[in-house]
């Protein structure tokens, strides 16, 4: 274990202190003792907060982002697909959102991670890692109900892209209070949360992305239908 230097310091002016006190009169006795007993409290306080494990280092990991799945261009594949196909555009986009829940997922539990701990109480107050839970059950449920193949009404499409966007507008309060949560913190505070930051901007673009790529492609099938 390093000694800090404060510590080490302080040890030195304790036994200089002795040792004056050894030759020093009886009128100067108690001030050399005093300052011997503070030089060695001073030093044991100095040592202790050196040993005072920093919680948010220690106990937290910083993410690895390998364990999140990147799928490029969500729901690209609708591209190669020709009208009259609308199930199979559905059951690409459910394919991606699926992925993106999982990175939901994965978003609520590194936020659990931080909640409780020293330097996150903006975090820990906002209950930021059950709004994560919360997108991640939305995504989740339409993911469920594109695969389901209910009712295709124009009605319960536009349902469907509607929540995907709400789910995109709700990844963005996940990021702002993030951001939010940041300002006037250490650097040691950003390093964990900056990349969750990031991660919800991602899945809000990502979001946004797939539910344009339905909706143009769900709009040429309705057209070319028409023709």
């Amino acid at each position: 274990m390093r000694v800090p230097l404060i510590a080490t310091a302080a040890l030195i002016v304790a036994l200089a202190a002795l040792v004056v006190s050894g030759s020093a009169g009886e009128e100067l006795l108690p001030f050399t003792i005093g300052s011997a007993a503070a030089a060695v409290l001073v030093a044991f306080a100095a040592i202790y907060q050196s040993r005072k494990p920093r919680v948010e280092i220690e106990h937290v990991p910083i993410e690895d982002f390998s364990l999140w799945t990147d799928i490029g261009e969500p729901a690209a594949g609708l591209r190669r697909l020709g009208g009259g196909q609308t199930e199979s555009a559905f059951r690409i986009t459910s394919a991606d959102l699926s992925s993106l829940a999982s990175n939901a997922g994965l978003l609520s539990e590194r936020l659990s991670i931080l909640i409780g701990r020293h330097g996150f109480d903006e975090l820990t107050r906002s209950k930021l890692h059950r709004n994560a839970h919360s997108l991640l059950e939305g995504i989740s449920s339409i993911v469920k109900k594109m695969r389901s193949g209910e009712d295709r009404s124009t009605e319960n499409v536009q349902r469907l892209l509607d929540s995907i966007e709400g789910c995109a507008a709700q990844s963005d309060r996940i990021a702002n209070k993030l951001y939010d949560s940041q300002r006037e913190k250490s650097e040691i505070i950003r390093t964990y949360t900056d990349p969750l930051r990031r991660a919800a901007e991602k899945l809000s673009r990502d979001l946004r992305l797939a539910n344009t790529n339905l909706r143009n492609y769900l709009k040429g099938a309705e057209e070319a239908a028409a023709s």
